[in-house]
This record gives C-alpha cells, structure tokens and sequence, in this order.
C-alpha cells in the first residue's frame, strides 16, 4: 500500500477537532509536515499531533517532495495561492471551509486543478 504524506497549514481548531483525527483513521495516511503562522505555533501543534517536520513558509511546505497533499485550514484569503501553488507542484490539495474569496479566485483555483490532473 502506498503512503500518502499530507502536508498540514493552518493547523488550527477545526483541523484539530476533525481533521487529523479523521487522518489518523485511514490506513496509508501520514501526517509529514505543518506550518503554521508562526514557528512557536507550528512547532506546538507537531508535538501535540507527533508530527515529524516543522516548516517556517507555506511555500516550504509545498515544495517538499516527500508531500502528496496540502491540506489548508487556514482562513479562506489564503487558500488560493497555497491552492494554486501547490496543485502546480503536482500536489493534492484539502481546503477546508470556504473554497476561495470569490468566483474569481475559485475559477483559477479550478483551472489550476484540471491543468494538474489532481
């Protein structure tokens, strides 16, 4: 069975009432990787949940090539670019809550999916 290593930012309530719970349920699920607006932040929620990596930018994140997908918890006027860059990184991506700001943003946030084929 192949792991997928999903890449947590914005790690915040919902996240962690719901989320990584329901993570940690499915077989073949690693939690890799969170960042959050801060390091002190991100580097709280890892020792709380045990996960391994601590990155200072989302765009660190979403570079890595040890993650499969960005799940994004944080509010909705940044789930756009982390969308856009991570599916243009060949990455899955989770958005939780609101898809995006407005249509524009959801229309490019689709269009950057069906160019990825994620």
């Amino acid at each position: 069975m192949q792991t997928l290593r999903v890449g947590i930012v914005g790690l915040g309530g919902i996240c962690r009432e719901r989320h990584v719970p329901g993570l940690r349920r499915i077989p073949g699920v690693e939690i890799a990787a969170v960042c959050n607006s801060t390091r002190a932040s991100s580097q709280r929620a890892a020792h709380e949940f045990h996960i391994p990596s601590v990155c200072d930018r989302w765009e660190d994140l979403v570079a890595r090539e040890d993650i499969d997908v960005v799940l994004i918890g944080t509010w909705p006027y940044m789930h756009r670019p982390i969308s856009v860059a991570a599916l243009n990184a060949g990455k899955h991506v989770f958005c939780q809550a609101r898809m995006a700001m407005n249509y524009a943003e959801a229309r490019e946030m689709y269009e950057a999916a069906r160019a990825s084929g994620r």
